[in-house]
């Protein structure tokens, strides 16, 4: 016969909000694994002595770290979510009495008590050495690399940018800020700005103004985003860095030196070479590894184009040092003209009335005369060359394939397709969360991987390491004091 079930509720539940969750949850294992009350010491100096207590930071914490593990972007959700989930509740640290905070408490402390604060950079800091504490890593071979994340802002909100300075200050300060050289974007019919060349030297968003213009592709549309760097260990795929600019390869470069230079002193861990893509392969960003005594794992591309292939290479010249020249296969010199502003390049030239007579002038230039440039850091670059040539070179080629993953899960499961936030000081505790929850994740799989037996192993294992170095140590003092005849062994 065909069932019916009354809806009916009753008055009374007898229930432990513990035993709904099950065993193999993600946040029971987060709760079992990870210590998180850090976050009072952390934050301790942000609040008075006096005045009505304050909402518990780790509750607001614990609730935050729940919506970027499960992608909920708006904090109004979030904290709808959090009434109605048993196990959400139960993590949170709220019984089912207990009244869940305000949307507006997370803005009103955003923008009031933590918006000068380091809190989420030290909080990020924090899980990443309670990693390093566990043995999870070691830091010796990181991956970095960037993505572009859409910005909380329209076109429709771009505006020309007004000039209270001279022309001339002004030139200087756009060349600095756009160092890259192109095309204006000409917009289509489908956008606010038709009939304008707009760019980042003359437009910004007037919503966000840290967003930049830029596109992914050739073949993407153009629009406002930020930059996003992350530094990866390539043994756990613990995100030991993160930091958020603008989304152009300078600022990349900027912001993986950055983290590299700050990991040693964050974590006490000394990075010993770095993996990335063709994209980080500049002679300042490579010479700038080399004193940093970090091996850099980049892909190191030929200068010439297309369609310079057969023509002769830089090989075939002979330099004079004490003339500082260049001397091509038929005896012309190649005088030293400078160093090029933008590309950072030492240019010598050959003279035009000597290769417009020259027999072999087409295998030699397709130019007007023969010119030979090197980088100014062209040592650090014949390293890096030397370098691409060993086997750890192409495992870390193999390895940084996978700081795609992250950036891929980030996108697709924790809300970092699009920002939440704008400007950058709001914009980077999204990216600093995301990569906290990622790490949080990793930690928690590596840790559950080991098992009871496992660390009952591993602390067997270090009692008898400890105690078989002080026997060695203890012996190995008594026989020396042994033959210096001060002491005997058959005497203790």
């Amino acid at each position: 016969m065909l069932g019916e079930k009354p809806r009916s509720e009753r008055i009374f539940y007898y229930v432990r909000m513990e035993d709904i969750v099950p065993e193999n949850h993600l946040l029971r294992l987060i709760d079992r694994h990870i210590d998180l009350k850090f976050i009072r010491d952390k934050v301790k100096h942000l609040y008075s002595q006096t005045g009505r207590p304050s909402i518990d930071p780790e509750i607001l914490l614990r609730m935050l770290l729940i919506g970027y593990l499960y992608g909920i972007t708006s904090e109004r959700r979030l904290c709808e979510e959090v009434q109605m989930h048993i196990g959400y509740r139960w993590f949170v640290g709220l019984n089912l009495e207990d009244k869940v905070p305000d949307h507006s408490t997370f803005s009103k402390n955003r923008h009031e008590r933590f918006t000068e604060s380091d809190l989420f950079q030290r909080i990020f800091d924090e899980i990443v050495n309670q990693c390093v504490s566990q043995g999870l890593l070691t830091g010796r071979h990181l991956t970095v690399d960037s993505t572009y994340v859409q910005a909380n802002a329209a076109l429709k909100s771009l505006e020309p940018i007004v000039v209270n300075i001279g022309v001339g200050e002004y030139l200087e300060e756009l060349e600095r800020e756009n160092p890259v050289t192109g095309e204006a974007w000409e917009p289509g019919e489908d956008y606010p700005h038709r009939g304008q060349k707009i760019g980042n030297g003359t437009h910004r968003s007037k919503t966000d103004p840290d967003a930049r213009l830029a596109r992914k592709s050739l073949k993407s549309n153009t629009q406002l985003y930020h930059g996003v760097t992350y530094v990866m260990d390539n043994g756990s795929r613990v995100i030991v860095g993160a930091d958020v600019g603008k989304p152009d390869r300078k600022t990349d470069c900027e912001r993986a030196l950055e983290q590299i230079r700050r990991i040693p002193f964050a974590f006490g861990i000394k990075p010993e070479s770095l993996g990335a893509d063709k994209g980080y392969c500049t002679g300042e960003f490579i010479h700038a590894l080399v004193k940093e005594k970090v091996r850099p794992h980049i892909p190191i591309m030929d200068s010439r184009s297309q369609n310079d292939r057969g023509i002769y290479p830089i090989e075939q010249f002979s330099f004079d040092p004490s003339e500082n020249r260049f001397l091509c296969p038929e005896g012309k010199t190649l005088k030293y003209w400078g160093i090029h502003k933008l590309s950072k390049q030492h240019v010598y030239r050959a003279s035009t009335k000597d290769c417009k007579v020259c027999l072999r002038k087409a295998e030699c230039t397709k130019d007007r005369a023969r010119s030979l440039s090197y980088h100014i850091y062209e040592e650090s670059i014949n390293e890096a060359r030397q370098i691409n040539q060993t086997r750890g070179y192409r495992v870390s080629q193999r390895m940084r394939k996978r700081i795609e993953e992250l950036f891929g899960e980030a996108k697709e499961w924790m809300g970092l397709r699009r920002g939440k936030f704008r400007r950058h000081k709001f914009f980077k505790e999204q990216a600093l969360m995301t990569a906290t929850a990622q790490n949080i994740k990793r930690m928690v799989k590596l840790l559950s991987r080991r098992g009871p037996m496992r660390e009952a192993l591993a602390a067997q294992q270090a009692v008898e390491s400890f105690l078989s170095k002080t026997f060695f140590d203890l012996f190995s003092w008594q026989y020396r004091n042994a033959n210096r005849g001060r002491f005997a062994i058959q005497d203790w």
